[in-house]
């Protein structure tokens, strides 16, 4: 009697509507936007932690320069607001004096001898805020200490970041 074709309910449709595209493409556009904002965010902050690497390398590296001269020297004497010491260096051949100072009309610290008059810090130093030099004790016949305390800031991607180093030497000459 009735010969029904159901033939048509079998073929099912294959392939997305356009609201499932739409719906699945702005899905993925919101993924790869989060995705790029945290890539754009490590780069930022390994751009950072970069440059502050290099100033406290800069820093260290020249923290233990003035302690090896330090180490070599006698006859140690700090300035009266303790922002430089000068001491006897043996250069090798003769013994020759040394100083370190502040300077504060640039904000870095100087090392002067027979020579030179140089600069420590590079521009990855922004500036040296502070520095302070103490001799411990100084007694006759006993071992001194000098202290270095330095603070030093630098600036990477307009913000400021300090340092504050402190360090102890022994000079291998005693005063016996």
């Amino acid at each position: 009697m009735f010969n029904i074709n159901l033939n048509f309910l079998n073929n099912k449709r294959k392939g997305f509507t356009l609201v499932e595209v739409l719906v699945s493409v702005g899905i993925f556009v919101m993924i790869v936007m989060a995705i790029s904002q945290i890539y754009i965010a490590v780069l930022h902050s390994e751009q950072v932690a970069y440059a502050l690497l290099n100033s406290e390398n800069n820093i260290r590296d020249n923290l233990e320069f003035m302690a090896r001269a330090i180490r070599m020297g006698k006859e140690f004497q700090v300035s009266s607001d303790k922002k430089e010491i000068s001491f006897e260096y043996f250069s090798g051949k003769q013994w020759e004096t040394v100083r370190f100072y502040f300077n504060e009309s640039n904000n870095n610290l100087y090392k002067q001898d027979l020579d030179n008059n140089l600069p420590l810090f590079d521009s990855s130093v922004t500036k040296v805020q502070d520095i302070r030099f103490s001799i411990k004790n100084n007694e006759a016949e006993s071992q001194i200490i000098i202290i270095i305390v330095l603070e030093a800031m630098t600036t990477v991607k307009k913000t400021d970041y300090m340092f504050h180093v402190e360090t102890a030497v022994t000079p291998r000459v005693l005063p016996i």
